[in-house]
């Protein structure tokens, strides 16, 4: 009776503590969550999959532009289970550079921050016979859809896909392939692959679609989150790396440039249902004109083609696309290596330009462009990842509007291993990294990486 006597009181007590609440948000409405704790850190990661080979070097290079210093976790990752994380602090106002071995292809990189904002690219030099420089910022964030444009398989041309997994659950995803023939590739073995956790793997898509100027690639992830990039082998032409373009794609894109031999070529993927529609223009350092080649229009769907395009001195490629259809730019070097970047899809007023060379001898190079209708007023300075030499001064740059400029060459030559911080004070631009470096007069490689947007919360003052 005891036992009975406690339980029918304890069930009048949760009536009545319901009731109250009834009342409570009845009359008052819901309460509020508290606020957090002022100045709470925060964290996030960048996802790099550029991918390796035998006797490669990758080097990480992680920029602070902030005003404290930055705590980071590097986690490289391949087939096989994932080596113990490696843990750096990023001083204020300055780079960090991580040279590591990438021995396998699929070899990827994660890099977790704490306490502040840093950007993350990486500069990959390749060995073991295969010869050249490839440079990309890596992927601020994972996604369920991943668009690659650049892949050509033609004789003496190997195109890779690397997607990487970092998380603690499986991710199950499918690889589709279009190309120039007006088809689509779909194979038993590239569907609902699975990818263990914190692992990373390479696709030869020679092995499914040889001998085709242009093939593209759609990874549609079934299960979990991934990134994704193309990797471009050439015996020829060395090796060249472009990132995704997360989703269904970017209605424009933008893709500075400059400092190559003048030859261009932009790949173009529709993944859509409809024929994509395609125009674009070139803006260089005196003009801005439109581009004739898309004057049929765009890919047919599920298929990609090839543009050829000609260009001169520094200049970036506008493409406005309809229908999902991503576009990534293929530059060709004084000499033989090869260059890719897919671009961005809008214009900012901060950036941080990470570098794209690979040792010594170095020829650096610094693009701004500017597609708005506003000049653009910029202030270079340097994150530098050591002491000596000095880092010079800060400059000031105008980019007209519609015009592409290049930095000043005394001021890029200083560093030329060193993260810039541009941010500007009128306007909004675009800036990528294009540089020569190694061989005997240093021209022996090129490669071209697009800078990484600051968060507005993350911009100096």
């Amino acid at each position: 009776m005891r036992s009975r006597g406690q339980v029918l009181a304890a069930l009048l007590v949760l009536a009545l503590v319901v009731a109250g609440g009834a009342f409570l948000e009845r009359e008052v409405g819901p309460r509020a969550l508290a606020a957090g704790p002022p100045g709470a850190a925060p964290s996030g990661a960048w996802l790099c999959p550029h991918g390796g080979g035998v006797g490669w070097t990758v080097t990480l290079h992680v920029a602070n532009p902030g005003d404290r210093p930055v705590r980071i976790r590097v986690t490289e990752l391949s087939a096989g289970a994932p080596r113990r994380p490696r843990s750096f602090t990023v001083p204020p106002g300055s780079d960090l550079a991580l040279p590591e071995p990438a021995p396998q292809r699929e070899s990827s990189s994660y890099v977790e921050y704490f306490g502040g904002w840093v950007a993350a690219g990486w500069v990959a030099h390749a060995g073991g016979g295969e010869v050249g420089v490839a440079a990309e910022p890596c992927l601020a964030r994972p996604a369920t859809r991943w668009l690659l444009a650049d892949g050509t398989t033609r004789q003496h041309e190997d195109a890779y896909l690397i997607v990487m997994n970092p998380f603690a659950a499986d991710a199950v995803f499918t690889i589709t392939l279009l190309t120039d023939r007006g088809s689509s590739i779909t194979t038993e073995d590239w569907t609902n692959v699975p990818l263990k956790p914190e692992r990373s793997a390479a696709f030869r898509v020679n092995a499914k679609a040889l001998g085709y100027a242009t093939v593209s690639a759609i990874v549609d992830v079934k299960v979990g989150r991934v990134a994704a990039s193309s990797l471009g082998v050439s015996e020829l032409g060395g090796v060249r790396s472009s990132v995704g373009v997360p989703g269904s794609g970017w209605a424009r894109t933008i893709l500075p440039g400059g400092f190559d031999q003048g030859r261009t070529e932009l790949v173009a993927m529709n993944p859509g249902e409809r024929k994509a529609g395609l125009s674009g223009e070139e803006l260089s350092n005196d003009a801005s004109q439109a581009l004739a080649v898309f004057q049929d229009g765009g890919p047919d769907p599920h298929a990609s083609q090839t543009y050829p395009v000609s260009t001169r001195g520094p200049a970036t490629i506008v493409v406005n696309a309809s229908a999902g259809a991503t576009v990534a730019r293929r530059t060709y070097g004084m000499r033989s290596d090869t260059a890719a970047t897919s671009g961005a899809p809008a214009a900012s007023g901060a950036w941080v330009v990470l570098p794209s060379a690979a040792g010594r001898p170095a020829h650096p190079g610094l693009v701004l462009a500017n597609p708005g209708e506003a000049p653009a007023t910029v202030t270079l300075s340097y994150l530098p990842s050591g002491p000596s030499p000095p880092a010079p001064a800060p400059v000031t740059v105008r980019v007209p509007p519609g015009r592409t400029v290049a930095a000043p060459k005394a001021f890029v030559e200083a560093k030329p291993f060193s993260a810039i911080l541009a941010v500007a004070s009128a306007g909004t631009f675009v800036p990528a990294s294009a540089s020569y470096s190694l061989g005997q007069e240093g021209f022996a490689s090129f490669a071209v990486s697009v800078g990484v947007r600051v968060p507005d919360a993350w911009i100096p003052s």
